[in-house]
């Protein structure tokens, strides 16, 4: 019998992951390849997408060379990829600018003039309130400030969508995806005529909306050479980065939380529906008809690279044992130092792209491991404000996924600060593995719901210190108050 393999792709901020799995789901390899982001300005963030499909074919050549797999018996690729990124091209479909990432904050003039004009109409069809991480306040920018590229526009691409077409030459999206260009009506889960026009684009300039699971084409000849994989390879769909993760990590009833540590950092909680709740995104799970709602924080694994470099430390000594080590030589509350990890504005609770962060209450005798404890404890205080804004009432089980979920004293500091036992996954690479799953489910081998129930790893559960949560409730406190500070200081110059 011949053996079935899958890939699943993750576009993410600052690389692309390739998993390869079987056709039960079961990781056998992963490879990732990375690309340059450009802050042209203060605070513009802008990536190639053409540079997403170049990583991606590298990835998916080592995964499999590595794997000594034959591209033969690879029976189907899924995609997932960073929310709100909006890919404009001419009628030749070439691109006509880079892509505005999700934590670019350039649209601040924009989200107010929408917000004054048009906020209860956007709200009332999406069940989200607009602000400069949606594609539609990054469109309205372009509108007004480069009108010459905007006049050219003919069709727009959202997210992993334009590595679908760079794949397959089709023009398509997913129900997640497509609803992260705050473009989509809610019920419907299609494009909405009046939010596109505030967007100034015409119907006939967004792809197809399909389930994550449909199959949108084959690998055209030079994409599968690109690949090293056989023409015609089925492309699967697929899903955000944030839903994939759910699929990795098993989270398909609501009495599953999830929160991240990655680059951004969220907490992700499952619904019936939609219904708009302030400061949070909601967006549509893979399994229908379920949502999830998700509160993020800007900076997770971010701030712990930010200051590692800061101390020197981003060599040898840099990986999550060495830092854990270090984290474990000070107690809970960092000796009375706090850090706010406001260092691109903020998201939940306070949506602001003014506010910045800091240490406080630094003294001469604070060192190295201390400053480090300070990050991990500030972005975890970070993740209980956004878990403040989520209805937790029929979550049972907490699951840890994400890049800073490999250290093992963060996710005890989390533990502590919420004050509820956590799941430690033993999948840091989630959403790579939710895209492969999708493909899996896509080319008809198993439910997806079913799929990744069977296919969750084994985790470690993580009992919170009691002693320790009262500890980071006096300092959470002081962390609010300290929060306000800033906000008020620099949100409101």
């Amino acid at each position: 019998m011949i053996d079935s393999y899958y890939l699943g792709i993750d576009v993410g901020s600052g690389s692309v992951k390739v998993m390869l799995t079987s056709s039960a789901g079961e990781p056998l390899g992963v490879a990732s390849s990375g690309y340059e982001t450009s802050y042209p300005n203060p605070g513009y963030v802008e990536q190639n997408p053409d540079d997403w499909y170049d990583a991606a074919c590298i990835a998916v050549r080592e995964v499999v060379q590595t794997a000594q797999v034959s591209a033969y018996h690879i029976r189907g690729l899924g995609l997932s990829g960073t929310s709100h990124v909006p890919s404009m091209m001419d009628d030749n479909f070439q691109l006509l600018r880079p892509s505005i990432l999700w934590s670019d904050i350039r649209s601040e003039a924009q989200v107010r003039r929408l917000t004054d004009e048009a906020g209860d109409l956007i709200e009332a069809r999406t069940q989200n309130s607009i602000n400069c991480t949606w594609s539609l306040a990054q469109l309205a920018w372009v509108r007004e400030n480069e009108p010459e590229v905007f006049s050219r526009i003919r069709y727009v691409l959202f997210s992993k969508d334009y590595l679908a077409y760079r794949l397959t030459g089709e023009r398509v999206a997913d129900h997640s995806t497509a609803v992260s260009s705050l473009l989509v009506n809610a019920d419907s889960l299609d494009w909405d005529n009046e939010l596109l026009k505030l967007a100034g684009l015409s119907p006939d300039s967004v792809p197809t909306i399909h389930s994550p699971t449909t199959i949108v084409g084959g690998l055209t000849p030079s994409a599968a050479s690109d690949m090293g994989l056989r023409v015609g390879t089925p492309v699967v769909s697929g899903m955000l980065d944030s839903a994939a993760e759910l699929i990795g990590v098993g989270a398909t009833d609501t009495s599953v939380a999830v929160i991240r540590l990655g680059t951004a950092g969220g907490v992700m909680a499952l619904t019936s529906g939609p219904e708009w709740r302030n400061g949070c995104m909601v967006y549509p799970h893979p399994v229908q008809p379920l949502w999830y709602y998700q509160a993020g924080t800007n900076a997770a694994t971010t701030s712990l690279q930010w200051v590692l470099r800061l101390l020197g430390m981003d060599g040898a000594n840099a990986g999550y044992d060495a830092v854990d080590s270090m984290v474990g030589q000070v107690p809970a509350g960092a000796e009375e130092l706090l850090f706010h990890p406001y260092l691109l504005g903020e998201r939940a609770p306070y949506w602001s792209s003014r506010i910045r962060g800091g240490f406080s209450g630094v003294t001469i005798n604070h060192g190295q491991p201390a400053f480090l404890r300070a990050v991990q404890e500030g972005v975890a205080y970070s993740l209980r404000d956004c878990a403040m804004l989520l209805n937790w009432d029929a979550v049972s089980d907490i699951r840890l996924c994400g890049g800073g979920a490999k250290s093992r004293a963060w996710c005890q500091i989390i533990a502590d600060v919420l004050g509820l036992p956590v799941d430690q996954m033993d999948m840091p690479d989630a959403s790579a593995l939710g895209a492969a799953l999708v493909a899996v489910a896509g080319c008809g081998e198993a439910d997806l719901g079913q799929l990744a129930q069977a296919s969750v790893k084994a985790s470690s559960r993580i009992e919170p210190d009691l002693a320790n949560h009262d500890t980071y409730n006096s300092c959470y406190r002081r962390y609010r108050e300290i929060a306000g500070q800033y906000l008020r200081t620099f949100d409101e110059a």
